[in-house]
């Protein structure tokens, strides 16, 4: 198992984690939000804390809200294009949902940037499928170096959400197909009209649901999505990412779940992870396996 931390970058920072909270900042705003794998102690002193733009707080009747300070509300996140290649910094327009914790950036996801960055640039023009896309930071990052995206999500305000964050970042003339889709249902598509991918990411859910109620149970629907990705890949792919959240699952399952598709692959598998700014311990956020 590998541990993959992203490149350091002036517009992030972990700056403390412990007792549920971790305590990050985002460009111009610092914010403080839950997170249940931080179990250990703060190191920084509460008032630290308590200095945070926004802060994420459960109330007494056991609904959380966002208590903001200082907010500066317009509000983005630039990400440098780690390449020579690239044209363009990424920039992702970041909101408080009203009780939610993610604000629309998953900044360990960077970490497989660089790794892909080398892959696409030993074939011109690729095509790269990205499944449940999200916010679209990473299919604008593949774009920005010359990739023709196909992104998925079935989530319409999320892949509203990812067009914004590709005005903001001047990639409009980039080749970026934007699918609100059930994932499974449109491979399914895509292997009726014989498309071929030269690279595939994943990111399902462990649960989720889409705007016409259509659920994704991980452990019912991922093998009927892996066997049709399957059929999309190109016969000489460039990569597969398979990334997992909130799972409850070692990395290992991952990399077993793609050995039983590509057996004849060598698949690496590990853990994402976000560093703090002293350099004294890393935050676990995520599972992966790839090749």
């Amino acid at each position: 198992m590998i541990i993959l931390t992203p490149p350091p970058f002036n517009e992030y920072e972990l700056l403390d984690s412990g007792n549920g909270y971790r305590l990050e900042r985002f460009g111009a705003n610092i914010v403080a939000r839950p997170d249940a794998s931080c179990v250990w102690k703060q190191a920084q002193p509460e008032n630290q804390w308590e200095q945070a733009n926004a802060y994420l707080k459960k109330q007494a009747d056991g609904k959380s809200v966002w208590h903001k300070s200082m907010f500066k509300e317009e509000w983005f996140f630039k990400i440098p294009p780690f390449n020579k290649t690239a044209k363009h910094s990424i920039v992702a327009s970041l909101r408080l949902a009203t009780s939610a914790k993610n604000i629309g950036a998953f900044p360990e996801s960077v970490s497989h940037w660089p790794w892909i960055a080398k892959r696409l640039a030993t074939r011109k023009n690729a095509n790269i499928l990205n499944l449940f896309g999200y916010t679209g930071l990473t299919t604008l990052f593949m774009a920005n170096l010359g990739a023709n995206v196909c992104h998925v999500d079935a989530s319409k305000p999320s892949v509203e959400w990812a067009k914004r964050n590709q005005d903001l970042s001047k990639l409009n003339d980039a080749a970026i197909r934007w699918i609100v889709d059930d994932c499974t249902k449109f491979v399914h598509r895509e292997v009726k009209r014989g498309m071929v991918y030269d690279g595939i990411i994943m990111d399902p859910p462990a649960f989720g649901r889409d705007t016409k109620g259509n659920v994704f149970e991980f452990e019912k629907r991922i093998g009927d999505l892996l066997e049709l990705c399957q059929k999309v890949l190109s016969p000489r792919p460039l990569f597969f990412v398979f990334n997992g959240y909130s799972m409850g699952y070692s990395s290992t399952v991952l990399a077993n779940l793609l050995n039983d598709y590509y057996p004849e692959r060598e698949i690496e598998h590990g853990e994402l992870h976000l560093r703090e700014v002293n350099e004294m311990r890393t935050l676990p956020c995520s599972i992966f396996a790839r090749f």
